[in-house]
């Protein structure tokens, strides 16, 4: 019937053990770059699309890749991929191809070893158990991992809200406005 505090509960501890130099870090590349591309399967494509969004709002250029309209990666652009087990192949191959490019690849994800944990710049770990894990949390499958992910990318949000001095009036006007 309490549901909801065992998860907030287990939201709030896999938070808390995320490094704080590590967001400080990944907050001065999204920052510095020119464009994000977000990439994830399953759940955590919502979880990347929505972070997209957000960041488009605030004025940053930002892609979902495989969508028709998204551009070439460039070197001066960052990749995020938002992947729990950090070994799904398709988002591998991106990280190998954004990564030749010479762009920057970001992976958020349960594991700070893993074949994509290997290319990538920079490794943001959430400690939540994955789809295949069933230790570590009292949801099912990669719950944790998705609903962790989402506070965390909507924290990273609000510290570029305060660094680029965006209002959230300025990201209403932002705001899709064909829906």
């Amino acid at each position: 019937m309490n549901n909801y505090k065992v998860i907030l509960n287990e939201i709030e501890d896999t938070l808390n053990q995320v490094s704080k130099q590590v967001t400080e870090q990944v907050l001065e590349r999204f920052l510095s770059k020119d464009a994000v591309f977000v990439a994830a399967k399953g759940r955590s494509a919502f979880v990347a699309n929505g972070f997209a969004m957000r960041l488009n709002q605030l004025g940053k250029k930002s892609h979902v890749v495989g969508e028709s309209t998204t551009p070439s990666i460039k070197q001066d652009d960052i990749l995020l991929i938002v992947s729990g087990s950090g070994k799904t192949e398709h988002l591998k191959l991106l990280a190998q191809k954004a990564k030749d490019i010479g762009a920057e690849v970001i992976l958020l994800s349960t594991q700070d070893s893993s074949p994509i944990a290997d290319i990538a710049n920079q490794v943001i770990k959430l400690p939540a158990g994955t789809k295949y894990d069933e230790q570590g949390s009292e949801q099912p499958l990669g719950s944790l991992f998705e609903q962790s992910a989402q506070i965390y990318l909507d924290s990273i949000v609000i510290d570029l809200m305060r660094e680029l001095k965006v209002s959230e009036t300025t990201m209403q006007n932002n705001h899709a406005n064909l829906e």
